[in-house]
């Protein structure tokens, strides 16, 4: 028993450490997300600019600081995905952490424009990857009981970042914020050598010692029959080890999957977080609040890593369907509050908004970290076959990073065109949208098997359904012909009160006598 307990401990240890250092490549995806919204004052100021011959950046050259990272975002989608099914988690992990390694050592070593666009156009590839690379890799490695908890060590991880950078761009020079920044780079290289490569993906590269050996050093376990079981279940399933065809992708289960992924990511850009984090320091100053805008972004930023480390401890308590409604509803009503705030100010500058707009962005990256931000990465695990994860987690961030260039590139105009206050109320408005689509199309997934959760994704309306039992058998026995186990392709071993099904791409379901006679017939 003392040998058993200690073998868990060890291997919840090294998961965590895993966890840990693969999501350095998402806390500098964090420092460069917030490196903007602190560096930006100085590089619109003729006398504190650090560029060559005091060149001071406009509104413009600040929108395409911003956005250059999302449009190189967009052409990174492209290819981590291949990159992580060719060369594996590990190689991926060091290829997404160079850009951001190069970016800041062009940032201390040339002090012109061009080269400042350079570098954010280079960390913006560094951000696609971390977005598909660090979730996947954790997912593989976790325990189930693990799963949720070591998944939102992504959005803390990133949101740490943020506030590491606001702090350090208080605090040091230009210099020193890029010195501070490029150290977690090379912590990050030094560290991830002696993290093993994915059980995973060395099963589907049928390297099935190495995959035994990477499954033992995740667990904890110096015993080689320990892990025999897990690995035989990993082996058992077929979308753990056979390459995805085009029929895969066309199937039900995985279109809805992808609907739901796409209105999940457009929530989440028009959520104006990335608005947010780049131009606080700005929002502060336009908002009517008296407090200085630098000690209200630190706020904000500290408030942000406490709610993501509240949502590490508790997302695994709580329904992923139900917890995404009410973070989106609250997010919704704190960007109204922001932009009433800015309608106020504009219609009287001399009205002073106080604390509410501090209050007001607050709650909003706390609901952001606790659920939007999080939660559907977590879902995009257990809603998609490993087989066709990656290419579907590419469209994702592929839709993700056109989108988010498009408002962060847009935000000035749309700005001067509907004033602040009315891209606030814009963004609060889609997020309300969110709430009713989540309820009545995005089945929960919490403490469910993936066969359970695929059947629910073939009812449109899981919650909407009156009786459960009969829709869910039903979905079953469309399950087995939609992805083609039906017919004579199925095998059926018999039980007293179920029977169990198994079709040609050798995944199992659960169905009754009647539905597997049906079936076999």
């Amino acid at each position: 028993m003392h040998n058993l307990i200690g073998s868990k401990f060890k291997g919840h240890c090294r998961q965590l450490f895993a966890a840990i250092t693969v999501n350095l490549v998402t806390f500098s995806f964090g420092l460069y997300t917030g490196w903007t919204s602190t560096v930006a004052p100085i590089l619109q100021n003729v006398t504190m600019t650090p560029l060559d011959h005091g060149h001071v950046l406009t509104d413009n050259s600040i929108s395409w600081a911003c956005s250059w990272g999302m449009l190189s975002a967009i052409l990174g989608t492209f290819f981590w995905g291949m990159l992580a099914d060719n060369y594996g988690r590990k190689t991926t992990g060091f290829l997404t952490m160079l850009p951001y390694l190069v970016s800041w050592v062009i940032l201390l070593a040339i002090k012109t424009e061009t080269a400042l666009m350079v570098s954010r156009f280079l960390g913006g590839m560094g951000a696609s990857g971390a977005a598909i690379n660090c979730p996947m890799f954790v997912g593989e490695v976790s325990e189930v009981a693990m799963k949720a908890g070591l998944g939102s060590l992504f959005i803390l991880m990133y949101n740490i970042g943020v506030l590491y950078v606001y702090v350090f761009g208080v605090v040091v020079d230009y210099d020193m914020l890029n010195v501070a920044c490029l150290a977690i780079s090379v912590l990050f290289v030094a560290v991830w050598w002696y993290v093993p490569e994915s059980p995973i993906f060395l099963i589907q590269k049928n390297r099935l010692d190495d995959a035994r050996r990477s499954l033992m050093w995740f667990r904890g376990k110096d015993n080689d029959k320990e892990v025999s079981d897990e690995m035989d279940l990993l082996m058992r399933h077929s979308d753990q080890t056979t390459k995805a065809t085009l029929a895969d992708y066309k199937k039900l289960g995985t279109v809805k999957a992808l609907l739901i992924g796409l209105v999940f990511q457009a929530g989440t850009q028009f959520s104006g977080i990335n608005i947010i984090l780049m131009y606080t320091v700005d929002i502060f100053q336009k908002s009517g609040s008296t407090l200085s805008p630098h000690s209200c972004t630190i706020l904000v930023g500290v408030v942000q890593v406490i709610g993501s480390a509240i949502a590490s401890c508790t997302v695994h308590r709580a329904g992923r369907k139900f917890w995404l409604m009410g973070t989106y509803g609250v997010t919704a009503l704190a960007l109204i509050t922001i932009g009433t705030c800015f309608y106020a100010n504009k219609v009287d500058a001399t009205f002073n908004t106080g604390i509410v707009p501090v209050i007001s962005l607050s709650v909003h990256v706390i609901a952001f970290s606790l659920g939007l931000g999080m939660v559907p990465y977590i879902i995009y695990t257990e809603v998609f076959p490993a087989n066709v994860r990656n290419i579907c987690m590419s469209m994702l961030m592929f839709f993700n990073n056109v989108l988010g260039f498009a408002i962060i590139k847009a935000y000035p105009s749309m700005s001067d065109a509907l004033h602040i206050s009315g891209c606030f109320w814009m963004f609060g408005a889609v997020c309300l949208a969110v709430v009713p689509y989540t309820y009545l199309f995005v089945p929960e997934t919490k403490d469910k098997a993936y066969d359970e959760i695929r059947r629910e994704l073939l009812l449109w309306f899981p919650d909407r359904r009156r009786n459960g039992k009969a829709a869910v058998e039903k979905a079953g026995a469309m399950d087995l012909q939609v992805d083609g186990g039906g017919g004579g392709n199925v095998v059926v071993v018999e039980a007293s009160e179920m029977k169990v099904c198994m079709g040609k791409d050798q995944c199992c379901f659960t169905t009754t006598p009647q539905h597997a006679r049906d079936n076999v017939e």
